[in-house]
């Protein structure tokens, strides 16, 4: 039996990079850009094996040039049965 591991994250870059920083994230296996605001922001889902690839796989993402800032905004992970949710 395989495990879920689905995160989801917003990546902030500047609006004149945002192309060529989407591109990379979508050239990681893991990793899906969902959605792209003109303003920099990109909606990035991650389906990964485990907790700790999905960690892994942020910093990746963070360590990147032209982003600004990568932030996890809700993480499943079906080997606990558990979810979480940034705070409103």
């Amino acid at each position: 039996m395989s495990n879920l591991c689905i995160s989801s994250l917003v990546v902030r870059t500047k609006p004149e990079t945002m192309a060529a920083v989407s591109d990379r994230i979508a050239s990681i296996p893991e990793a899906e850009v969902y959605g792209e605001h003109d303003d920099g922001r990109l909606v990035v889902v991650l389906d990964t094996a485990n907790n700790r690839q999905a960690a892994d796989t942020i910093t990746d993402i963070q360590n990147q040039p032209d982003i600004l800032s990568a932030t996890l905004i809700y993480q499943y992970d079906d080997k606990f049965g558990t979810q979480v949710e940034a705070p409103a």
